[in-house]
């Protein structure tokens, strides 16, 4: 069976990290077809692109022929970002991520197509990102960290060589984890928190040094 050709590619959400999203895909020359948001005014654009509805628009289409970007941020929470993102694989659309021209990605990373690298972020060489990830402005990734599915990691956060990042983690603005530490799944890391050991899963941790919230 021949795979069909991705012919139209649809951002969902176009809020502020919808923007970045968008602007970071108009910059590496590549096409977005049309945006898909409930809170905006069908008809209007934004950078050129044409608002066209809610969701029911993308359930209408091809899922083989049509290519997604998940353009939800998260602020600790990413549980509306991870429900957008697999409610629309189970339909068997595919999402399209983006690496900025303005980032810097070393030798023997491996990106999932879906992840979203942004503008002056750093990933040193063996780096591995799952799908859905965010690495967001200014951000850094040293060597031979793991980013696991749905992690997002904020502006400026620093992550240090070898460190594990479980699923649906969010590294808050700012955060320093020190090397090869462990973080737990869906542990939130506080914005300007400084890691210095092991994060249970489900856990929130703050401060400097990082200690969790009771």
């Amino acid at each position: 069976m021949v795979e069909k050709i991705i012919n139209k590619t649809f951002l969902i959400a176009c809020g502020g990290h919808g923007r970045v999203v968008l602007d970071a895909v108009l910059a590496t020359g590549k096409t977005v077809d049309g945006i898909v948001d409930a809170r905006l005014k069908r008809g209007s654009k934004v950078f050129g692109v044409e608002i066209l509805g809610d969701d029911s628009f993308i359930e209408s289409l091809d899922a083989s022929t049509t290519s997604l970007i998940n353009g939800l941020g998260s602020t600790g929470d990413s549980k509306n970002r991870i429900e957008i993102f697999e409610r629309f694989s189970r339909l068997g659309f595919k999402f399209a991520g983006v690496t900025h021209p303005a980032a810097s990605v070393g030798i023997e990373c491996t990106i999932n197509q879906s992840a979203q690298i942004m503008a002056g972020a750093v990933l040193q060489n063996r780096v591995s990102v799952g799908e859905n990830v965010v690495v967001n402005t200014r951000a850094s990734v040293d060597h031979d960290v793991v980013l696991a599915d749905h992690v997002v990691v904020s502006p400026g956060a620093i992550i240090s060589g070898a460190v594990k990042i479980g699923r649906g983690a969010f590294v808050g603005a700012g955060a320093v984890i020190i090397q090869g530490l462990e973080i737990g799944d869906n542990c939130v890391i506080g914005a300007g928190a400084v890691v210095r050991h092991n994060t249970k899963p489900n856990t929130t941790v703050v401060g400097n040094p990082a200690a969790q919230l009771e």
